[in-house]
């Protein structure tokens, strides 16, 4: 797959959680999907859309930027920056995250296999921006 193509379908992605559609989530996640939060809890696939089924998790909006994106044989690893508005348990917050999405091609298509976020608190060498 070419990067144009895989950015797209993570933004495809990014589209689907902020307007709430789920069914084309349910496509773009593989079934044993681990989804890290920034908080350092883990989701499988069912957890993490159950949460956003539930409405306890809303997106609201979501600012992408990627900083490498590397591609292997059935492989993609995505690193980056990402800046999060949503609803946690009717709560808005504003989360800012270093990102590392891992894409593997499925006999489905490309689905999101892997997600771990992390804070991005600024240092002396913090990629933030």
């Amino acid at each position: 797959m070419r990067s144009h193509e895989l950015l797209a379908l993570d933004q495809n992605r990014y589209d689907a959680m902020t307007s709430g559609n789920l069914e084309v989530l349910e496509r773009l996640l593989a079934d044993d999907l681990s989804y890290t939060h920034s908080t350092g809890i883990v989701e499988s696939r069912s957890q993490y859309l159950d949460a956003l089924r539930s409405g306890r998790v809303r997106y609201r909006a979501a600012r992408r930027e990627v900083d490498r994106l590397s591609t292997y044989d059935g492989c993609a690893v995505m690193q980056g920056r990402l800046t999060v508005q949503a609803e946690l348990d009717g709560q808005s917050i504003v989360a800012k995250t270093l990102f590392t999405a891992t894409w593997v091609r499925q006999a489905a298509g490309w689905q999101l296999a892997a997600w771990a976020a992390t804070p991005n608190r600024p240092g002396p060498e913090s990629p933030a921006r």
